[in-house]
Formats: structure tokens, sequence, C-alpha cells
């Protein structure tokens, strides 16, 4: 299966995404990585790696990543899961560490809901919980920015230098919700997590289409795209990014749903994998 490479703004996302084959993102700034897949060599520039799920076409790439980190001497890498599934992964880890006789010069790193790690200057990530089978979080890119405090908008150029010359606080500091992660989730994840809806883009997985698949995401902790469909008018996104397709559809099947059920999101509506 190709990378595919997505370039939203100032913000680059590659990756590959198939359902119950292999899912990996890595974005650009700063550079981090959603999820390892089977294993892919962009991971390895990644020094911070966010998983958010233990199943493998998810998480065995990550001593795939260290591996790789390790032969072109790349640093610590720190890799952070759900808090249920660190000492599992940390045994992995250490495994195929011994397998190999190297040492990884990682740490596994434990997250609940609501953490929040600093990732780059002015970024940080933040952890939520979503919807799936297994323990499971998805991820929030958060920009903090500078802007000019509530009480000074309605002054003048002059009078803000004056402001500030006398040593008052003139800016304050606000969140841009930059990229939203879901990770595999089910459609419970709208409730738990609403703030995802105003993420600048988010990254949203849509595995099921049509009629004789809708009761396998409630199953199987997926989304349908009908699923999506539901919740048509509260995408406030620049970009909707949709990922891990079952292998059973087809790109243009999603498309044309995406079309009929979505016609006020589509013109926003990216397939991973399709032709940009």
């Amino acid at each position: 299966m190709a990378k595919t490479t997505l370039r939203l703004g100032d913000l680059t996302i590659e990756g590959q995404s198939r359902a119950g084959d292999e899912t990996w993102f890595r974005v650009h700034p700063p550079g981090l990585a959603f999820d390892a897949g089977r294993g892919a060599l962009p991971l390895s520039g990644a020094e911070q790696l966010f998983l958010s799920h233990g199943h493998l076409d998810h998480a065995l790439g990550v001593p795939f990543a260290l591996s790789q980190r390790t032969m072109h001497a790349s640093g610590e890498t720190r890799v952070y899961c759900p808090a249920e599934i660190a000492e599992d992964l940390n045994r992995l880890v250490r495994g195929a560490a011994r397998l190999e006789q190297v040492d990884y010069r990682a740490t596994v790193e434990p997250l609940a809901a609501g953490d929040r790690v600093e990732v780059g200057r002015r970024l940080l990530v933040e952890a939520f919980a979503t919807d799936h089978v297994v323990p499971s979080l998805g991820f929030h890119l958060i920009e903090r920015r500078r802007r000019l405090a509530a009480g000074c908008r309605h002054l003048s150029p002059a009078e803000i230098v004056a402001r500030r010359q006398a040593g008052e606080e003139v800016e304050e500091e606000h969140e841009v919700l930059r990229l939203t992660y879901c990770g595999d989730t089910g459609a419970g994840v709208f409730a738990r997590e609403p703030r995802l809806f105003s993420a600048q883009v988010l990254l949203l997985e849509c595995t099921f289409l049509g009629p004789a698949a809708r009761h396998k995401g409630r199953r199987f902790g997926h989304l349908h795209i009908e699923d999506i469909a539901e919740q048509a008018a509260r995408f406030e996104n620049e970009h909707l990014v949709l990922h891990h397709l079952s292998r059973r559809f087809r790109r243009r099947e999603l498309r044309a749903e995406i079309d009929r059920l979505l016609p006020g999101v589509a013109g926003r509506t990216h397939i991973w994998g399709e032709p940009a």
C-alpha cells in the first residue's frame, strides 16, 4: 500500500490507512507520529509517537520505528499510549530490543484522557477518550497563540504601546485546535469529545459503508458512513479527512456516499489515498 501525502494549509500529513492492514500518520509540523502501523521508514524521523490503542495494525510498527531510530543514532524516543496497555507495550519493546541486542533509548509513557504533552514550540498534544473495543485514546494537536487581550481590542495602536510601556499586560494566550486524530473509534466519540468538530483538520475513521454493514460499527467499535452523516451539521472543520476504509469497499464508493449523505461537507472532505 503506497504512502499518501496530504498538504492542508501549513500542515503536511503523510501515512497509510486501511482497516485491518495498517494505520500510521506523521504530521509536520512538528513531525510527530500518530500510530505506527506495521512499521514504515518515515516513522524513524519521529521523536514522539502517540499510540491510540494496541491492535497490531496500529501498534506492531513501534519496535520497527525504534529499531530504525537506533540504527541511525537518532536519539531518545518517547512513545505515549493508553495507560492500560503501557506495561504490555513495554514488554514488546524490551523483547524486541533483546532480540536485536541493542538499547532502543526509548521510554513508554502512559497517558489518560486529559493528559497533555509538549511537542514543540507553542505546540502540545492532549489525549481524549474514544469509543473502541479495547482501551483507546484520540489526540488533539494544539497550538498556543498570543492575541490582544479582550480589554485592549478597542484601543488605538498608540494607546496599546502606552499601556505596554507602563507595564500593563496587553496580550493574552489562547489555544487553536490545529488537528484532531481519533484513531479507531465508534460513534460514542462524538458525545465524549465534541471539541473534535472544531479542529481545523479532523482525521476521522470511516470503516464501513452500506446497509449490510450497518451493525458492524457498533459491534467492532468503528464508524459507518451513516454515523458520520448523523453529525453532518456539527462539522465546523476546515478539512475532514476520512481514513481506515475496509478493503471490502472502494474509495469511489465512499466518495459517492459522501456526496449523497454529506453534501454540505463534501467539498472539504478528503478520502485518505484518493488522488488530490
